[in-house]
């Protein structure tokens, strides 16, 4: 075949609009750097430092790439995939430094966009033909969801990444799921079954390794089977899939749950609130959630929501009623319209199944921003489905579409100039506490956390004050951490001595339910005696807490008791009753089933007071982790085989 002439034109392989479609996806990836990039250097939140303290211990060679992974206590699955991208960035950086991990905490966020937009242009296919309008909407849709403010709280903080990886493999499973049915449509192959069987399955898993939610992508993948592939009968092989993937353990789990009725039940003994009574506030917080995912003003944008207003019944607050029939009336909206409108019905319904772990009867806190961050998607699907079902009720002109288009371009813009705003004030910690200061002073867990700032600055007048207020603003079953916390107080900004009036109200409130703040602030206190504290009085401290854990309800097996009777063991040893300590850090190692960590210390109380018995007891039981890659501990058992010989000859069995 003879070549083309000169003179004739040459067809280019890609459409023009295709190339336009690319370039604008790169013009909104540099955008979205460019929003972000003042919150990469940003501070360390919350669970940050107790999440990655197992890679700066890695980091500092005590703890080994197995531990680091799959030794994770951050969840039931301990988050393995999560935890190896933390270990990479430390790796790739040799340091902690924020910045590296908020990198790729943005670099995934990028992903999910992507995602997203070819997610949504799959959707889109199963309603229409035209390819270049539906990627239009598709990269709108995803644009629009990158520069959602509120996903400032979820990229700009570190620990959250496990649910953006979460995020990114229920993307992910969604899409290669919609991609396959859709070609199942006109054909199958063995390329098809085999990506379907093994393909699908396999990215859901991921999901389930960086976050527990991930367990959901099978659900939602049944979903989108029910809404959008309604042409029957379905195939065979679908049907088997579903069955397998989503039925068998849908049923695993009811029957669980009815072998162990009390699994949701029993977590609500450290909540200050019921099972019934989230059930109730939930509803409420998800019509938050969209109102402030799309109307991203103030202090909807505080990541600091722990003093959310509980509902005890419908009627307080009267909202809980509202927000409930809402829903219903939306859910039965949706389901009418799943045959007309089923993009809708998909976002209507795929909301709510992916918030149903995190704000369904599980008992975490109320309300975390980044518990929207998938669901934001499937909000925005509704919308899309709306916006596509319009053609069809009322004729659409073409000043109509440039009204839209425009309409749509400025919401972006104002979204994306939101995001640049939150992420400045990400950029350093005065910044960032300022700003959530601004947004809810009366925070008890912000207010907490200005303490240990003004502790950390020496300036015990404001740390008394953050305190002051923090316990007008708490519930009442914290008054015995903020008294907790007026020693620490003392003890960190100084050598003052503790005014007796913070004993006697220790001593008065040391009854009742330990919560989980009151452990944490036990953990902080005894750090910080063994340190060195001057002005405490440990006997005095110690019998009070003592007086606490006789009275407590709760039962010793319960990580907050134990955990609270070894941190009052280790005061009562710094005051010199080692025979009190050993009783109590021996009684914490027996709870919390033979615990490494307290396992060393009542080794060392033992062996001080010559009891070879109890030593050689929990020599066997920390013998048996040895060389499973804690190095610390490895060491400390090392040292306690070697201490042997000399104790036994020093305290000879009679």
């Amino acid at each position: 075949m003879s070549p083309l002439p000169d003179s004739m034109p040459r067809r280019s392989i890609i459409p023009s609009w295709a190339v336009c479609h690319l370039l604008a996806a790169l013009t909104i990836v540099i955008l979205t750097i460019a929003a972000y990039h003042p919150s990469l250097h940003g501070p360390y939140l919350l669970d940050d430092t107790g999440n990655l303290e197992p890679v700066k211990r890695w980091l500092d060679g005590q703890l080994d790439t197995w531990n680091v992974v799959f030794d994770n206590r951050s969840g039931p699955t301990g988050r393995p995939l999560s935890m190896l991208t933390f270990l990479l960035d430390a790796w790739r950086q040799q340091g902690m430094e924020s910045s590296a991990f908020k990198t790729t905490n943005l670099v995934v966020h990028l992903i999910c966009g992507i995602l997203i937009w070819a997610l949504t242009s799959q959707l889109l296919a199963t309603r229409m033909d035209d390819k270049r309008h539906r990627n239009v909407m598709a990269l709108a849709l995803a644009t629009i969801w990158l520069w959602l403010p509120m996903h400032v709280s979820t990229v700009a903080y570190v620990v959250q990444r496990m649910a953006q990886l979460s995020a990114l493999w229920i993307l992910a499973t969604v899409t290669t799921y919609v991609a396959v049915r859709r070609h199942m449509e006109r054909h199958s192959s063995v390329q098809l079954q085999t990506i379907l069987w093994i393909g699908v399955p396999a990215l859901a898993v991921m999901a389930a390794l960086s976050k527990e939610n991930g367990v959901l992508a099978l659900p939602l993948v049944a979903l989108v089977e029910w809404l959008l592939f309604v042409r029957q009968p379905r195939p065979r092989s679908v049907l088997a899939f579903l069955g397998m993937a989503v039925g068998l353990p849908a049923a695993i789990a009811v029957l669980y749950l009815s072998v162990h009725p009390d699994y949701f039940v029993r977590g609500y003994a450290s909540r200050d609130f019921t099972l019934p009574q989230r059930l109730l506030t939930e509803p409420r917080i998800l019509w938050d959630y969209l109102g402030t995912s799309f109307f991203p003003l103030g202090s909807s944008l505080g990541i600091y929501h722990d003093n959310y207003v509980l509902s005890r019944s419908l009627w307080e607050p009267a909202s809980t009623a509202v927000a409930i029939v809402a829903w219903i009336v939306v859910s039965a909206w949706a389901f009418a319209w799943r045959r007309k409108a089923p993009l809708f019905a998909l976002g209507v319904f795929g909301y709510l199944l992916s918030h149903c772990l995190e704000s369904g009867p599980i008992a975490l806190e109320l309300y975390f921003e980044h518990r929207n961050y998938l669901p934001s998607v499937f909000a925005l699907v509704a919308c899309l489905g709306l916006i596509a079902y319009l053609p069809g009720i009322y004729p659409v002109t073409a000043r109509f579409r440039g009204i839209a288009c425009t309409s749509l371009g400025l919401l972006a813009a104002i979204y994306g100039w939101g995001t640049w705003n939150q992420a400045s004030a990400w950029a350093s910690a005065p910044e960032f506490y300022a700003l959530q200061y601004d947004y809810n002073p009366t925070s008890p867990r912000l207010l907490s956390v200005m303490t240990g700032r003004a502790m950390l600055a020496k300036d015990l007048p404001s740390a008394l004050a953050y305190i002051d207020a923090g316990e007008r603003y708490e519930n009442s079953s914290e008054e015995g951490t903020a008294t907790l916390w007026r020693m620490l107080a003392y003890c960190e900004t100084g050598d003052t001595p503790v005014p007796a009036a913070i004993y006697e109200q220790l001593e008065a409130r040391s009854h009742g339910r330990i919560t989980s703040y009151a452990m944490v602030a036990w953990d902080l206190l005894g750090n910080s005696v063994q340190n060195g504290c001057k002005g405490l009085d440990t006997l005095r401290t110690a019998h009070a807490g003592m007086h606490w854990l006789d009275h407590t309800t709760q039962p010793g097996k319960e990580q907050v008791v134990w955990r609270t009777r070894y941190n009052v063991g280790r005061i009562l040893a710094v005051g010199g009753d080692l025979a009190g300590a050993e009783r109590l850090v021996h009684q914490a190692w027996l709870e919390s089933e033979r615990n490494n960590g307290v396992g060393v210390l009542l080794f060392q109380l033992s062996a001080t007071l010559g009891n070879v018995d109890a030593c050689e007891q929990v020599l066997d039981s920390l013998g048996r982790a040895y060389g499973r890659g804690d190095r610390n501990l490895d060491q400390a058992v090392e040292a306690f085989r070697k201490a042997m010989p000399d104790l036994r000859k020093a305290h000879p069995r009679p």
